[in-house]
């Protein structure tokens, strides 16, 4: 799908608050490491949670999603994929 892996040390500010919302929600949802966080050109809206356990897992978002939600609705989406790794549903 063309997922770019956010590298942390030269994340973009939009990127760092996507890495920010997404570690907040893993701690929240009492997982013990912080998925990887993707993004994957799309015209479409939409996200998913993949990986191969709970602790070794990515959520990506497409850019369509960026550009068409407010940040509520990003950490929305976002909140969802984290369930999924959350409840192993990768």
């Amino acid at each position: 799908l063309g997922v770019v892996v956010i590298n942390p040390r030269n994340a973009t500010a939009n990127e760092r608050h996507l890495l920010e919302i997404v570690s907040s929600l893993a701690h929240k949802a009492g997982l013990k490491s912080v998925p990887e966080v993707g993004i994957y050109p799309s015209p479409e809206i939409n996200a998913f949670a993949t990986g191969w356990s709970r602790n070794h897992s990515l959520v990506a978002v497409s850019t369509a999603m960026l550009s068409s939600l407010n940040r509520d609705e990003v950490e929305a989406v976002l909140g969802h994929e984290i369930a999924h790794v959350a409840n192993g549903d990768m």
